[in-house]
Order: structure tokens, then C-alpha cells, then sequence
């Protein structure tokens, strides 16, 4: 799990900088990084929407939390305040994952978010698979109409 989670932490951090490896090897914030982005993985994992991703996918725990979390992650750099803060409230440690979600440098788009799924060994197409389950969990959670149509155009 350990090891899983470290190639998992190393692959966000490939896709989302644009910066010379052996330049974050000698970084002496990178210990921080990882420890913070570790931490948003560990409470992705434990999240509702990662039990739901791994029932009803076909996709291991750490794809499921680290696939959700790079499109909660898009969503909460792209939609309104509003919207964010409405999201924030409805997802369990949501609210942590922006710490290190901007240390990562931004998931500004969903080719951001394909690639993190390439890296986690999914294939792109597979976030239309996991957009209606976080979509479904959303809805249970009384979601509004327009955060929901805000992430419906997001993710598609």
C-alpha cells in the first residue's frame, strides 16, 4: 500500500509540474509536499465516494481515491466560490485536499485529470465512469442544481 501510494504521489506530482525531477529530490519542501499529499490520498481513501467508486467500478482503492480526488480537484480550481464551498461541505475532508492540491500546482483542466488517470493505469474515458458515481453521492447529498450542472459541464 505504501509503495502504491508513493508511485501514486509521484505520478500527481510528474503530471501536474512542469520542473526538472532532480530539482524536487533536492527540494527541502518536498517532504512537507508528500506528507500533505499523503495525507489528502489517506482521507480520500477513506471517503464515501471512494467506497462507492470501488463498488460499483472495476478499479482498485487507490485508483478509486486518487482518481476522485484529481477530479475534486479540478472541480474546487475551476467552479465559483459558491460552488466550492457547497462541494467543501458535502465531501469529508475535502476541505484539506486544496492544501496540497496547490502544492501539486493546479489540475487546471480535464487533460490534467486524464493524465493522472493514465498514470494510475485507467484509462481517460474511465472519469465519464466515475463522474455520475461522485455525481450520484452528490445528489444523496442535496447537492444544488447548479453545482451539479457546473460539474456536469466540468467533467464531460
Amino acid at each position: 500500500m505504501k509503495l502504491v501510494k508513493t508511485i501514486t504521489l509521484a505520478a500527481l506530482v510528474v503530471s501536474t509540474q512542469t520542473f526538472a525531477f532532480g530539482d524536487l529530490l533536492k527540494s527541502d519542501d518536498t517532504k512537507d509536499l508528500m506528507n500533505q499529499v499523503s495525507s489528502s490520498v489517506d482521507q480520500m481513501s477513506d471517503s464515501p465516494i471512494t467506497e462507492l467508486l470501488t463498488s460499483q467500478l472495476d478499479v482498485s482503492n487507490e485508483q478509486a481515491s486518487s482518481g476522485g480526488a484529481a477530479m475534486l480537484a479540478l472541480a474546487q480550481n475551476s467552479l465559483s466560490s459558491d460552488n466550492t464551498s457547497e462541494l467543501a461541505s458535502m465531501i469529508p475532508g475535502l476541505e484539506n485536499m486544496g492544501a496540497a492540491s496547490s502544492l501539486l500546482g493546479n489540475i487546471d483542466s480535464l487533460n490534467a485529470v486524464y493524465d493522472v488517470f493514465e498514470k494510475l493505469g485507467l484509462d481517460p474515458s474511465m472519469v465519464a465512469q466515475f463522474a455520475p458515481v461522485i455525481m450520484g453521492y452528490l445528489s444523496d447529498q442535496g447537492a444544488s442544481s447548479g453545482l451539479m450542472d457546473s460539474l456536469t459541464g466540468l467533467w464531460k
